[in-house]
């Protein structure tokens, strides 16, 4: 557990899932996570997405993230190294794209 005074930039656990869940449902849905990061967002809805691609430009916070999915036993997230840049204009459909902390 965190000292009361440790500062950080991201909200706690869940308060994201729960701003995202006010706008549009996650569960049962095939779900694009552009700038994944470590993984921190991905780990607290992954769990109830049909499939997530999580993709992001740097290979050390993506292996954090692979890493999280593997411990946790969340198998349903394929990662990918790169940008959204330089996705496909035809791919595989999503129904929901999040953009969290990736600007």
């Amino acid at each position: 557990m965190r000292a009361a005074l440790d500062l950080s930039a991201y909200p706690p656990d869940g308060m994201e899932i729960r701003l995202i869940e006010r706008f549009a449902s996650l569960r049962g849905k095939r779900v694009l996570e552009v700038g994944c990061g470590d993984g921190r967002l991905t780990v607290q809805y992954a769990p109830g997405a049909a499939s997530v691609v999580a993709m992001d430009p740097d290979r050390p916070s993506l292996e954090l993230a692979i890493d999280e999915c593997d411990y946790r036993g969340i198998n349903n997230v394929a990662f990918r190294l790169g940008s959204v840049e330089r996705l496909p204009a035809r791919g595989a459909p999503f129904d929901v794209a999040l953009f969290s902390w990736s600007l």
